[in-house]
């Protein structure tokens, strides 16, 4: 992620890339197929406790490998359109972040809605260590919705500032998600390695 305040309006782009386990070969093979890779633009104006911004991202994505049809799925491309706010409060030295976001999403042959609702702690252990834990939930909301309660993300990073401007994060994510035409349902186990740049 690289990100630049300029008063109390902010500016941010960042690139995902994810892959994924081939359970046909071993279920330590971590890095054999891709999952998705995205790009994402935000722009915010912030006051001293809320944060409102405006996201436009591009997903590119394969379908989850949890059976066999899965990997005769071809990828598919999204363009995502979401609007949000955040609260921040302080509590002793920990930060707490509320966010609440609306995603619009475009694919090729169909649209659809979500909301997202995030929870966040950052607890510094030093000055230049923290602990951030988070909660997300998802869920359909219109157009096209499923009504369905979409996905549960819940996960932890440690986080380290080599210099004001450049930070790491190594983390674990765990993510119940619900396919969108049957009661399937996905376990996910994930990594989180990031870096971000703020000038």
């Amino acid at each position: 992620m690289v990100s630049k305040q300029i008063n109390k309006w902010s500016l941010s782009a960042d690139f995902s890339y994810r892959r994924q386990n081939d359970f046909r070969y071993s279920k330590y093979n971590f890095l054999s197929k891709p999952f998705l890779d995205a790009q994402r633009i935000i722009v915010g104006y912030r006051t001293t406790k809320w944060l409102f911004n405006l996201g436009i991202s591009r997903w590119h994505s394969y379908q989850i490998l949890g059976k066999e049809a899965d990997f005769l799925r071809t990828p598919t491309v999204e363009w995502r359109f979401t609007p949000g706010v955040e609260f921040f409060q302080k509590i002793n030295k920990a930060t707490f972040q509320w966010r609440t976001q609306y995603e619009y999403r475009s694919f090729i042959d169909r649209t659809a809605g979500r909301f997202r609702q995030r929870l966040q702690l950052r607890q510094p252990l030093s000055e230049a260590n923290s602990l951030v834990f988070m909660q997300e939930f998802l869920f359909g909301a219109p157009p096209n919705s499923t009504k369905k309660y979409e996905q549960n993300q819940i996960g932890f990073t440690f986080n380290h500032n080599f210099t004001k401007h450049l930070e790491s994060e190594l983390g674990y994510r765990y993510i119940f998600r619900r396919r969108r035409t049957t009661a399937e349902i996905d376990n996910e186990n994930a990594l989180v390695v990031g870096l971000m740049f703020r000038y």
